[in-house]
């Protein structure tokens, strides 16, 4: 996710990274079986968090499957 990048370059020790988490649990879980490629569905009862969640942490390609799958 390019939204870490920062964070992640800036620590010297990866012990002192502290991130929060501000999104529906099952959105977070979603997002977490993307990155890890368990190839989590898009459905209509997620596409919109599944997009604005992904629009914030800067997932591009994340972004345009889930705009193709609203529209």
């Amino acid at each position: 996710m390019k939204y870490f990048e920062k964070y992640l370059s800036e620590s010297k020790n990866i012990d002192d990274i502290d991130i929060s988490v501000h999104c529906d649990i099952n959105i977070f879980d979603w997002l977490m079986r993307y990155i890890h490629k368990k190839d989590p569905k898009l459905e209509i009862k997620n596409a919109i968090s599944i997009l604005i969640s992904s629009d914030f942490l800067q997932m591009a390609h994340l972004v345009d499957e889930s705009v193709k799958f609203v529209s």
